[in-house]
């Protein structure tokens, strides 16, 4: 008996010295991950887009060079530069997409077991853009796991992932990342923010923002909280890993009862979108003047029109046009075409409060358009709110507004 009991006592010290240090390396590793990730963070917050220059941009590939890589080439002129930091059920991920394996996921109980040490699925992604001498674009995202309840039967549960990029222009078209849609633009004019489908086992957010946001508030919305990297009990929300989401109603349908307080917001007020953000944001801009046909001018004629396009909760009108002008895009017509105008009413079933998108006959207008055109199109598809008076004032905003565009050599961040 006293073999037994003495043999007892070894097994369960060394069972619990393994334990010890299987604790003791998974926290170091973590904390470690933290502490390097503060210092990147650090470091990106020291950023000012079209202010630091090359040699800033060294100083950055040579501190975080064991973690980072560019393609192609990296001269002042361009440089496209990322750095990776990640924790060990992360590389293994990794090593899964090269094919080599992954012992870790392969054995769910080692990952539970790491995973109640305090590991988590990490990872922090920073990258940024060179060009003419100076930095111009940023991206920054955090990854971590949510560990699911005691009683779930996912062993793994999800991923909690917020990324904040910089671009000149806030939409779609300018092949960069998934961007949010306009309807918060009246409230926060510098960026736009959403939740991209297709996450499977993930909460995803993306904060899309201005390379002319005022610093403070880029700092905001970089603000990240990273002690969700090392805390025994997981970061589960949004707005726990990035404090301004609290703002933004971001909502975690993973775990309906684990939701954030609502944040009180005003009506959404869709066309009180300051003009300068429109100008910035859109891709062609004209003026024209209204000299719709009779057929036009018919209600029934434009109840048809909307009927026939199906675009649901959106009423389409038409009008014909002479273009006098174009202020911004590559030129479509020649002043004098005349074209079709489409504008649209009730977008998102909000009304639009600011002013009639009725173009009347006889008056001049400057038009917004989301599309690029060829001088056979004979179609103007309005943006939303995309009907402005032509009176200086409405062009001293739109100007402010192109002279926030650059001439970005190659697409935006992802």
């Amino acid at each position: 008996m006293k073999w037994i009991k003495r043999t007892l006592r070894v097994v369960c010290a060394t069972a619990l010295a393994f334990i010890l240090l299987a604790f003791v390396l998974v926290q170091f590793q973590q904390n470690l991950l933290r502490w390097r990730a503060e210092r990147l963070m650090a470091d990106m917050h020291r950023i000012r887009l079209y202010q630091s220059d090359w040699a800033y941009a060294q100083v950055l590939m040579y501190r975080w060079g064991a973690w980072g890589h560019y393609d192609g080439n990296c001269t002042p002129s361009n440089c496209r530069y990322a750095i990776h930091l990640n924790d060990v059920s992360w590389q293994e991920y990794e090593k899964e997409q090269s094919g080599a394996g992954r012992w870790l996921w392969d054995h769910p109980a080692a990952y539970v077991v790491y995973r109640w040490l305090g590991g988590r699925y990490t990872g922090i992604y920073f990258s940024f853009i060179v060009q003419d001498d100076t930095i111009w674009r940023t991206e920054t995202s955090v990854c971590t796991g949510a560990t699911p309840k005691v009683s779930s039967e996912d062993f793994s549960g999800y991923v909690l992932c917020v990324q904040a990029r910089s671009q000149q222009a806030l939409r779609e078209s300018e092949d960069g990342g998934w961007v949010g849609d306009d309807d918060r633009l009246a409230y926060h004019p510098y960026y736009k923010v959403g939740q991209p489908n297709g996450c499977a086992g993930c909460i995803s957010v993306g904060i899309t923002y201005s390379t002319h946001t005022p610093q403070p508030e880029i700092d905001r919305l970089t603000a990240f909280k990273l002690s969700c990297l090392t805390s025994l009990i997981s970061c589960k929300r949004p707005d726990e890993l990035l404090p301004i989401a609290r703002e933004m109603n971001i909502r975690n349908y993973t775990e309906p009862d684990n939701q954030p307080p609502t944040f009180a917001q005003s009506p959404l007020k869709p066309c009180d979108i300051p003009i300068w953000a429109l100008g910035r944001d859109t891709t062609s801009v004209f003026v024209v003047d209204a000299i719709p046909t009779v057929e036009q001018e018919d209600p029934i004629y434009q109840k048809k029109l909307s009927e026939k396009l199906l675009v649901p909760e959106v009423e389409v009108e038409e009008s014909r046009v002479r273009v006098i002008d174009q202020l911004k895009g590559t030129q479509a017509w020649l002043p004098g075409t005349v074209v079709d105008a489409r504008t649209y009413l009730n977008r998102y079933t909000t009304p639009l409060p600011q002013m009639t998108e009725t173009l009347s006959k006889g008056k001049r207008y400057i038009l917004l358009s989301s599309e690029d055109y060829k001088g056979e199109d004979r179609i103007l598809d309005v943006d939303s709110c995309g009907v402005q008076a032509d009176t200086p004032e409405v062009r001293r905003e739109l100007e402010m507004g192109f002279a926030q565009n650059d001439k970005l050599r190659g697409p935006e961040l992802r």
